[in-house]
């Protein structure tokens, strides 16, 4: 059972019925058939229970035997686009699909239909194309949208900023390009991924103002100064890994909520801010392939994790521990 699913059924405050909707259930016999037929799915013919099967189709219902929780992994399907009968679920408030390789083509734009849902992943498939605009019109109680681990490309449509609560979106390992838009996650809570895609440009400026627990966009093209980030007060984890930015770092006051920290790969200058040292929180730092000079602050403090030279490698200047000791020659004669 998916860890998505899992947390879906234990904060769930409905009662499933025993027995699903005649109609939903003639939808779910039709979603089978247009995914071939799978043998994980030989169990659902007519007259199925349906509601509370936990296999690889898991279904829950809701108390008038409504699908409200839909959930299809490890399923070895012959090659088919997406079930557009999924669409025919109108109560349905959650959808998860996961390692279903043989699922190809787009997602087709009846699910903006789907009103109701609040959590929407697919993950790796090998769905492709571009996420059109109209797929996330339509959504105003959407809070998590994963999509991370398929083949799409194209840029990140202007319609996600418009969904209200949208806390968690997940478009890692595609092959978006185009930059990153404002407003794509809102609340304290909220996290963005967009690791691994082409895409370019700066990270916009609004981005400091809301709290978020991680902020991952390693592994793209982008430039600029996003060092407005790591000050950022209520965020856990940053990455921003394998990029272009450039930006002095010596002044830079690193936030006492950042335990996971990855710089690495850019070019990044100037000193290591003496912020690192007065911490106890990092889980982890990762400083190497810069342009960084200097002695490395020393942690006061008992640490998580002690300093590995290999995360303060291949940079200009970097000395002190775990790097062989700064050079400090004595007064001339």
């Amino acid at each position: 059972m998916s860890i998505i699913f899992f947390l879906l059924l234990l904060s769930s405050c409905t009662s499933s019925a025993l027995f699903v909707d005649v109609n939903d259930g003639l939808v779910l016999l039709k979603i089978k058939e247009q995914l071939g037929n799978p043998q994980e799915l030989s169990n659902w013919v007519e007259g199925f229970h349906f509601c509370g099967t936990y296999s690889n189709g898991q279904v829950e219902c809701t108390s008038t035997g409504r699908v409200k929780h839909l959930d299809f992994q490890d399923i070895m399907a012959p090659a088919a686009p997406f079930p557009e009968a999924i669409c025919d679920l109108t109560e349905l408030e959650a959808l998860t699909i996961e390692f279903l390789y043989n699922l190809y083509g787009p997602i087709p734009s009846c699910v903006n239909q789907l009103s109701n849902l609040h959590t929407f992943a697919i993950e790796r498939t090998g769905l492709s194309g571009s996420l059109s605009e109209s797929l996330f019109i339509n959504h105003p109680k959407l809070e998590y949208l994963i999509l991370s681990s398929n083949a799409f490309s194209g840029s990140i449509p202007a319609s996600l900023s418009t969904i209200p609560i949208l806390k968690l979106l997940d478009l890692s390992n595609n092959s978006l390009n185009g930059t990153i838009l404002p407003d794509l996650v809102r609340g304290q809570d909220s996290s963005l991924h967009l690791d691994n895609n082409r895409l370019t440009g700066e990270i916009p400026k609004c981005y400091q103002w809301v709290p978020r627990e991680s902020f991952s966009v390693s592994n793209n093209k982008l430039t600029g100064d996003p060092s407005f980030l790591l000050s950022k007060e209520n965020i856990f984890v940053i990455n921003l890994s394998n990029n272009d930015f450039e930006f002095d770092l010596s002044n830079v006051e690193i936030s006492e909520t950042v335990s996971v920290l990855d710089l690495s790969f850019n070019k990044i200058y100037g000193k290591i801010p003496q912020s690192i040292a007065t911490a106890d929180h990092f889980i982890r730092l990762d400083f190497r392939n810069n342009e960084l000079c200097g002695e490395i602050p020393q942690r006061k403090v008992v640490a998580w994790q002690p300093y590995e030279a290999a995360n303060f490698a291949d940079n200009k200047c970097l000395c002190g521990s775990p790097l062989p000791p700064c050079y400090n020659p004595g007064p001339a004669p």
